[in-house]
């Protein structure tokens, strides 16, 4: 899904929720920490937003994709968007997200990691052209 109109730039990056605004994904991670102490995105709604890089995505449990496009043009290897975990218990560097949901959002330099099934998952949806779920 792309737009022609640029989106504003979010302004509260502590609300719960969002909608056709374009948002930095370390800047709302740094927000978070913050806001809350914690190092990781949780319970947020997304809508018709732009989801800005450069970043890597760590999804944990309970965030969805639904409708979006993730940056993937389809003339290149799907793949690229992804990368693998070396260790089981941990990821150093990717900002942790759960209990999120992304609805028609678009994204842009954004890397994508999760658990061996999230990644199965994700290219599976990525390549039928539907929205992808954790």
């Amino acid at each position: 899904m792309q737009t022609s109109q640029p989106r504003p730039i979010a302004e509260d990056l502590t609300a719960a929720s969002f909608t056709g605004q374009s948002i930095s994904l370390f800047d709302l991670f740094r927000a978070n920490v913050v806001a809350t102490g914690k190092p990781m995105i949780s319970g947020k709604t997304f809508t018709e937003c732009t989801i800005e890089g450069p970043a890597v995505m760590l999804a944990l449990r309970n965030v969805v994709f639904d409708g979006c496009d993730m940056g993937y043009t389809g003339d290149s290897d799907a793949r690229a968007l992804l990368l693998m975990p070396m260790a089981k218990s941990k990821v150093i560097g990717a900002i942790a997200l759960e209990d999120c949901r992304f609805e028609r959002c678009n994204f842009f330099m954004v890397g994508f990691t999760g658990s061996d099934s999230f990644i199965d998952q994700f290219l599976q949806v990525l390549n039928s052209g539907e929205g992808a779920a954790s």
